[in-house]
């Protein structure tokens, strides 16, 4: 098969991966079907005004281009047929015909977990997250995550913090770093797992491409943990992916103020997602995939038990202010703070786990 053809008609339907699949069913090879455009109405199924429009496209795209775009990318290919192509994924409804990656992929016989969650995460929900990605990654599980800001970024250094290996799919072309302060994440994700992308190289981000990269996420795993989601968000786009694949739904559950917290407590309240406050709640479900396990202990802590920090004299009289909801202004007021002071110990607090910020500038302290 000519790889520089399969690739140039990749690039004209790579929205939808089922033309991809007629084509090749259609007429065997790569070449033969970048040659044959005259038959594609009929083989899509489309119209000859919607056919002509892809027509035109081919005539502006050059396969050895392509190619040459690719080599230059030091991305390496796999296509459906091939051995090594995830079982998993090959079996979702619409699975992609090409994947780009860098690095070295799961096996079938790899455990594979993904986590997701907000972009604009809490500090407890990146606790949550790091604390779970990191046991995954030490009990010898793969951490699957989109590489974006917020959970996902956590999960990925959790997996990697605890020595195990992790997967980023991506909205965007694999060549192409998304958001631009995961560089190094990219690369150390390349380095000690790998990074997957079913767009062209050079394909750039843009909100049509996530949803497609989310059913990919949850198609390469066993499972699927949710750490903070609001009632509508991507993120449940990634979970109704995951029931519609008949994978394992997790959720850690959170503050009751949080938005935050809406999507995952309805989850867990229809039933729809396992709760989950320790690491054991995941393991459980996989015993018989971890006899060889040798990461923490399997009597885990739960997230809710974690020894609590030793608190400064302002820490101290803050957190007990805290002990309900409150608003920053009735803080500052109370504790006779300006709003730079105030601002600064809510955040040195935050980072240290010692309060959730709230909707509206409300803050609690964790108890």
């Amino acid at each position: 098969m000519a790889v520089e053809h399969i690739m140039a008609l990749h690039s004209l339907c790579f929205l939808q991966p089922k033309r991809l699949h007629n084509l090749m069913a259609h007429f065997g090879d790569a070449e033969t079907a970048w040659n044959n455009p005259a038959e594609w109405a009929e083989v899509y199924g489309i119209t000859a005004k919607e056919a002509e429009s892809m027509i035109s496209l081919r005539r502006l795209t050059n396969p050895e281009t392509v190619y040459e775009n690719f080599c230059k990318a030091e991305a390496k290919l796999l296509l459906y047929n091939e051995e090594k192509y995830p079982t998993l994924l090959k079996n979702i409804a619409d699975p992609p015909y090409l994947l780009y990656y860098k690095g070295s992929l799961p096996q079938d016989s790899d455990l594979c977990i993904a986590m997701v969650g907000a972009r604009n995460a809490t500090a407890y929900g990146k606790q949550a997250a790091e604390s779970l990605s990191k046991s995954l990654g030490m009990a010898g599980i793969w951490v699957v995550s989109g590489l974006a800001r917020g959970i996902d970024s956590v999960a990925h250094r959790g997996a990697l913090a605890g020595g195990g290996k992790t997967a980023g799919v991506l909205g965007c072309g694999v060549d192409v770093i998304y958001p631009r302060e995961n560089k190094n994440l990219y690369a150390e994700t390349a380095a000690q797992g790998a990074v997957i992308s079913e767009f062209p190289i050079g394909t750039l981000p843009i909100p049509m491409h996530f949803p497609m990269r989310n059913r990919l996420i949850s198609g390469l795993c066993r499972g699927v943990v949710v750490v903070e989601a609001a009632q509508k968000s991507g993120t449940q786009i990634t979970v109704d992916f995951a029931l519609e694949q008949n994978r394992d739904v997790f959720a850690v559950p959170g503050p009751i103020f949080s938005s935050l917290s809406c999507g995952t407590h309805t989850m867990i309240k229809n039933q729809h997602a396992k709760l989950v406050s320790c690491v054991d709640d995941i393991l459980d479900e996989y015993r018989d995939d971890l006899l060889d396990f040798k990461g923490p202990s399997i009597s885990q802590p739960s997230l809710f038990d974690e020894a609590k920090p030793v608190l400064k004299g302002d820490e101290r009289k803050l957190v007990s202010f805290l002990s309900v909801p409150r608003h920053f202004d009735e803080i500052a007021r109370e504790l006779k703070l300006t709003a730079a002071e105030l601002a600064q110990m809510l955040t040195m607090a935050e980072l240290s786990g010692l309060l959730t910020p709230l909707e509206g500038k409300y803050y609690i302290a964790k108890h």
